[in-house]
């Protein structure tokens, strides 16, 4: 029995992988699929596992991007029998999918046919066998599928069956303004929906209707407004989950006789949730260029617009076919190709409408979809993530308009497929951004039902870290010095604690410790969000045997400004990447100053002008240029009689032993740039530059920030390498990081490390711009559970792309002295509020109240930016957007501004 069901597995294997797979392989010019499945992959580490179940097709798109941009993460499964469906292991009620074996691939796209030792656990699946030609593949398919799964699934079959709901799809149009077919409808009765000038929905109290009331609704239809230009309507049965429309016939405009024969004769097999559909029928406008084939031609489009990782729509490529009426066998080429065929020169035109469109109209089926049960989207992980728009081209007006025909789901990449193959260039266009997508859904799943500590709960600015991180799933412990701090209605448990106190971290962690496993138990994670805290969460991490938080070595060589360049400037080439990109390549001369009288010590180590900052300072508090040892010295004697203690100033660093101390390093020359850094056990994951404007000197305050970096390509690399090497050099292997560099004359050089996430506005402008949240990032390598975050440069989304797609973002820090009068009047915080929810400007607001304090070492009470699709266009709205609040002057913007240019 045993043998002869093996054979009948190796069958099937056969059947499904030797013939399809190598033929598809040879058409993409990639080498046959090496067979390891007598050596088992034994994949323990939890991460990312994404599976496509399909026969080929259009499931190679999405395989070979996802692999390019993620080696091994996505899996192709060729038969239902590769996969199982077992008790979930976080929660009893639901089930969850694994896999058995499947095919994988790396990064060249070289394919291996794998069995995996114990299953690997599928974290998001797409089911692209609802319409199988095999009936026993499709069945197992949807009973894989089923309602009872946790596993994060995209386009269920219940999602996608409403998809084929054509009266549904014309109603989005029209509620969002998309051009679509005038359309008359018959439904049998049920609850009233929107009604819309442009479609029409009869409810029938059954299908025995009276012959005279249908010939007056067909006859009110096509007499009514917009179709005296219409030749022809088509009838249809549109029934959800068929393949097409029933019995579609087409009929003259003015026959409406026939029109309402053909409507009575598919009442009769109307049936809850189908629809008999009259719609006027949208012709292809005629082509400017001599067609010269005898037919009619029409001119058909697919727009593919996926969701992106912060459930936004974005249109990711549109393929195009031109052939005779009806004929299905054509190639697809690019719009512009295709209008240019057509002889329409302005494609820019058309591609933005079709845009525009698609992405509205995609939005708008989101919204709603988020308003359906579990039960009726097909699971609780159950979502649309890709959805293809097919238009046709016509005029209105005059004006070549493209008309959405249908909206789909499965199926959708067929022309995508044939497209990319034909253009490798292009190849994997179509399925970047749904990739991404797949990405953030496994991820969230991943780290659902985990708990995380994290030491210390911040200040204002870190409001939305806690409902975030709850709305992903994350258990969020916080342990806080504050008995009544506005973090306990936002987190699973708040622990009281005082550990404000640094130089006593050893004794916090122990008690840390104990509190935790008395309170709460087991925890996955230990973190901190804030600069003071993070070697305490080091401290603690290691009590609790938590092994992927830095340890306390790299948190205070990172936290510790001197200790940062000196562990740099020692000879680590262990650290180093590559023997000539050694740490000491990015770093300065430092000295320490605990007082006036280190000074004659320290000149002779760091020449002037410098910088002198204080050791465990944040926001740029505490740090002074000075030119001279005069100035050195009156700035150390101010730091020793005026910040000693947490007292003095809170929340920077100065309760840590000789935490008012200085440190001492030469004024770097150039341009300034955080950037922020993916890493897991030593590799770099992800990268993002943000530029930041010339400082307020003397005292080094922050002025401005833009992102897109406009660094060049090259620059931005050596920038991100230097980073990499700092990092590692310290001793940060695993964690997201803040880095702060200067690109002078020379290459980049570190200013200061910040082993936690970017504050103030940091994380919204990275999450617009490429869709990566640096909060899960810093969870999920808590965790020990491997981020992805593949829309970053390292993964080749260049700059320029980044603003092609995205537009320019440039802000200016807004302080409550600097600032005090325009605070007061012009720009109130509450006016700029309503700006940015107009959508304005964006304001990040990093404190609840305007409040002036030490004018020498002021934070900044909030960011104020603003977005337009050039550079050059957003420097020019921010000058007249700050002249116009009263915040700055034209002379002062122009200092600010210098930096923000092309390099």
């Amino acid at each position: 029995m045993a043998s002869s069901r093996r054979d009948a597995e190796c069958d099937d294997d056969a059947d499904c992988v030797d013939g399809p797979l190598h033929s598809a392989l040879t058409d993409l010019g990639l080498p046959p699929f090496i067979d390891r499945t007598d050596t088992p992959s034994r994949h323990v580490t939890p991460g990312v596992t994404i599976v496509i179940m399909a026969e080929l097709g259009e499931a190679l798109t999405p395989f070979f991007e996802g692999n390019r941009q993620c080696p091994g993460a996505v899996l192709l499964v060729l038969s239902p029998s590769w996969l199982s469906r077992h008790h979930s292991p976080t929660d009893v009620a639901m089930e969850t999918l694994y896999v058995l074996k499947a095919i994988t691939a790396d990064a060249a796209g070289q394919t291996y046919f794998d069995v995996f030792t114990p299953p690997r656990r599928v974290t998001y699946v797409i089911n692209h066998m609802t319409r199988s030609s095999n009936d026993a593949f499709r069945n197992k398919a949807q009973q894989l599928t089923a309602f009872g799964l946790d596993t994060p699934i995209g386009n269920s079959l219940p999602l996608s069956l409403r998809l084929d709901d054509s009266l549904l799809t014309r109603t989005l149009c029209a509620a969002v303004g998309v051009e679509h077919p005038k359309t008359l409808g018959f439904v049998l009765a049920g609850e009233s929906g929107a009604e819309f000038p442009t479609v029409t929905v009869v409810r029938l109290a059954s299908k025995n209707v009276d012959d005279t009331k249908v010939e007056q609704f067909v006859r009110t239809f096509v007499e009514s407004e917009g179709m005296n230009k219409c030749e022809e309507v088509s009838v249809a049965l549109c029934s959800p989950g068929s393949k097409s429309f029933g019995g579609k016939t087409f009929h003259k405009v003015d026959d409406v006789s026939a029109i309402v024969a053909s409507v009575l004769n598919l009442l009769v097999d109307l049936e809850p949730g189908s629809a008999v559909l009259v719609e006027a029928v949208v012709m292809t406008f005629d082509p400017t260029v001599p067609a010269n084939v005898g037919l009619p031609l029409e001119c058909r489009l697919t727009a593919i617009v996926s969701r992106t990782p912060q459930d936004g729509a974005w249109l990711s490529q549109i393929t195009c076919v031109m052939s005779a009426f009806n004929n299905e066998n054509n190639i697809p080429t690019s719009l512009e190709l295709l209008l240019r065929k057509w002889g329409v020169r302005d494609v820019a035109q058309v591609h933005d409408a079709i845009k525009r469109g698609s992405e509205a109209l995609v939005l708008e089926l989101l919204a709603r979809e988020r308003k359906l049960s579990a039960e009726e989207r097909g699971g609780v992980g159950a979502l649309t993530d890709l959805i293809g728009v097919d238009y046709v081209i016509t005029k209105i007006n005059d004006v070549i308009t493209p008309v959405v025909t249908q909206v789909r789901g499965v199926g959708s990449l067929q022309n995508s497929a044939v497209y990319e193959l034909i253009n490798p260039v292009f190849r994997g266009q179509a399925s970047r951004t749904w990739f991404q997508t797949m990405v953030a859904r496994s991820q969230r799943f991943l780290m659902k039902g985990k708990t995380v500590l994290v030491v210390g709960a911040g200040s204002f600015s870190k409001r939305n870290l806690w409902k975030d991180a709850r709305a992903y799933g994350v258990k969020i412990v916080v342990v806080g010095a504050c008995p009544k701090h506005f973090a306990q209605e936002l987190v699973h448990t708040y622990l009281h604690y005082d550990m404000s106190d640094h130089a006593r971290d050893t004794e916090h962690a122990a008690a840390i410790v104990k509190l935790v496993q008395s309170k709460v138990g087991h925890v996955d994670g230990c973190l901190a969000f804030l600069h003071d805290c993070v070697p305490l969460a080091s401290l603690v991490a290691k009590g609790l045997k938590l092994r992927h938080t830095p340890s306390y070595a790299a948190a205070l060589a990172a936290n510790k400004k001197g200790l940062t360049l000196k562990t740099l400037n020692e000879d680590n080439s262990v650290f180093a990447c590559f023997p000539a990109l050694r740490p000491v390549h990015f770093s300065s001369p430092v000295a320490r100053v605990r007082g006036p009288d280190d000074l004659d010590k320290a000149v002779r180590k760091v020449p002037f002008p410098a910088v002198m900052k204080i050791e465990f300072g944040s926001g740029g508090v505490g740090v002074k240029h000075v030119r001279n040892v005069e100035e050195a010295r009156d700035f150390a004697q101010y730091v020793q009689n005026n910040l000693r203690s947490d007292e003095d100033y809170p929340r920077v660093g100065l309760s840590h032993a000789d935490g008012h101390c200085l440190a001492m390093m030469p004024r770097l020359m150039g341009t300034e740039h955080n950037v922020d850094v993916v890493m897991f056990d030593g590799h770099l994951m992800a990268a993002f530059v943000t530029d930041h404007g010339p400082t307020h000197v003397p005292l080094c305050q922050q002025t401005a920030a833009a992102m897109p970096t406009m660094l060049s390509p090259e620059a931005e690399r050596e920038l991100i390498a230097g980073v990499a090497a700092c990092c590692r050099g310290v001793g940060l292997k695993t964690g997201v990081f803040n880095v702060e560099m200067m690109m002078t004359p020379r290459g980049p050089r570190l200013i200061e490390i910040n082993a936690r996430i970017g504050g103030y506005y940091t994380r919204e402008w990275i999450r617009r711009f490429y869709d990566v949240d640096m909060l899960l990032m810093a969870l999920m390598a808590a965790c020990g559970v491997r981020p992805v975050a593949t829309n970053s440069p390292l993964g080749g989304y260049s700059n320029d792309k980044v603003r092609k797609d995205h537009g320019q973002l440039i802000g200016i820090m807004v302080y409550p002295t600097r600032h005090e009068e325009a605070l007061a009047t012009t720009a109130t915080p509450e006016y700029m509020q309503r700006l940015h929810d107009k959508g304005v400007i964006f304001f990040t607001q990093n404190e609840p109240q305007v409040e002036k304090g030490d004018q020498d070492f002021e934070e900044p009470y909030a960011n104020l930016a603003v977005h337009a699709p050039t550079l050059e266009q957003a420097r020019a709205k921010l000058l007249g957007t700050c002249q116009a609040l009263g915040l700055e002057s034209e002379e002062s913007m122009a200092y600010i501004l210098q930096d923000f240019i092309h390099a």
